[in-house]
């Protein structure tokens, strides 16, 4: 899976559902985005979440809410004694949405929280915590017994899980006409370094290709995302050659060619800074954890 976009494959069910999962290892993030609505539910742990240059706090009872297309960073703190503890859904909104036509006031809200300039993107369940995370677990459960593809069933999680949000959502952002988000510049500007990281010359390449300064591509990209252009490239290289570690037998030397190093050891450089062990040994780790 390269940094960047990360397509979600729902293999036929409009609802992919990660279980409640638990991390003690230290955070490593990712900018990326998804082609779909993601819904991120904090059980436990702290750290930081970037959206739209906004930063959010990560604390226990929250719930995030990352639109299709839209770029974000989860850098969460976890220790043995604090966990970074959540549950992660993706919602094929497209397939879902017209399981809704029928609930007039709950399409608005899916909607609104698909696309919407104006939504929100964290809120403080509160009191409402334990109705989502019921909500979310009686589904797991149904899903389990393989009737969670369903229509009957993703319409009955759906209305359950939003009249649960609707408590949390002024209705003020929901109960007008969306106001859709617009495509930031920094989502084209990932989207073009998807097919092309490998590269070099990236910024005159993509100043041609936008018809933009190489300056203000910089400015923009740290404006809307927070991070430097450079450090989201060499993150997503670095992504990258992470899984041809793990997938391939290629030697360390070509992958960081192909990834668009030039220099092997500033790649290793770079890989011992986001993974904190040296290329070679990241293989030898996932070939042993797959033994």
């Amino acid at each position: 899976m390269s940094a960047g976009f990360d397509a979600i494959s729902f293999q036929g069910s409009p609802i992919l559902w990660n279980k409640r999962h638990q991390t003690i290892s230290p955070g490593i993030s990712f900018y990326h985005w998804h082609q779909c609505c993601e819904l991120l539910l904090v059980f436990g742990g702290s750290g930081t979440i970037i959206i739209n240059n906004q930063t959010y706090p990560i604390r226990e009872g929250m719930i995030f809410i990352f639109q299709p297309f839209e770029i974000h960073k989860v850098f969460a703190r976890s220790t043995d004694d604090i966990p970074y503890d959540r549950t992660v859904v993706h919602l094929n909104h497209l397939h879902i949405e017209p399981y809704l036509r029928s609930f007039p006031r709950r399409h608005q809200m899916l909607d609104t929280l698909c696309y919407s300039r104006d939504m929100k993107r964290a809120f403080e369940l509160g009191e409402h915590f334990e109705a989502v995370q019921q909500c979310m677990e009686d589904y797991e459960q149904i899903a389990h017994e393989d009737r969670g593809a369903t229509q009957e069933e993703i319409t009955v999680f759906m209305l359950r899980l939003l009249s649960v949000l609707e408590k949390v959502i002024p209705e003020n952002l929901y109960s007008s006409p969306v106001q859709w988000r617009h495509e930031e510049y920094s989502e084209r500007i990932m989207s073009w370094i998807e097919d092309n990281y490998m590269e070099n010359d990236i910024l005159n390449r993509l100043a041609n290709e936008l018809h933009l300064t190489r300056s203000y591509i910089s400015r923009v990209f740290k404006k809307e995302t927070g991070s430097n252009l450079s450090e989201y490239l060499t993150a997503k290289r670095i992504k990258i050659a992470a899984h041809l570690l793990e997938s391939t037998s290629t030697p360390v030397e070509i992958i960081a060619h192909q990834i668009g190093f030039q220099n092997v050891s500033h790649f290793i450089s770079c890989f011992k800074k986001t993974y904190r062990i040296t290329p070679l040994q990241y293989r030898l780790k996932a070939k042993a954890s797959n033994a």
